[in-house]
């Protein structure tokens, strides 16, 4: 039976990227303590890219970068490497196949008023094939 991936199977392998290719952390739950910098994920859309041949499924995601109050170019080097470490593919599980995996920008950049840390938020977008349409 096919089975689009589910959010969790997605949430992983881009939590591994990043904690692999930079220094900061990507939490699934964050404890008010949490000092920046930091990461999360955010999944905003999923919606079926199918084409003739096979079955896809288009996955928005943001991930939140967290950096602490004062100068921006910390900030900017934190979002620098979430961007480069986002450029090498994820790794799916096995039956699935990743058919694109593109940036899709900063989409928002600023300052928290409470906390005066330092919040933006990249796009990327997953494409992921998990199986082929046959005719019978």
């Amino acid at each position: 039976m096919l089975r689009k991936l589910s959010l969790l199977d997605l949430h992983k392998p881009i939590q591994d990227r990043i904690h692999e290719g930079t220094d900061l952390k990507c939490l699934d739950d964050i404890p008010r303590t949490e000092k920046p910098p930091f990461t999360f994920l955010e999944f905003i859309n999923s919606r079926p890219r199918n084409t003739k041949t096979m079955f896809v499924h288009e996955y928005q995601v943001h991930v939140h970068i967290i950096s602490p109050p004062g100068s921006s170019v910390p900030h900017y080097r934190n979002i620098q490497a979430v961007d480069e470490a986002l450029t090498e593919y994820i790794r799916l599980p096995e039956g699935y196949e990743l058919w694109g995996q593109v940036e899709s920008g900063l989409v928002s950049n600023y300052i928290e008023p409470q906390t005066k840390e330092h919040h933006a938020v990249l796009g990327f977008l997953f494409r992921v094939s998990y199986g082929f349409k046959v005719k019978i």
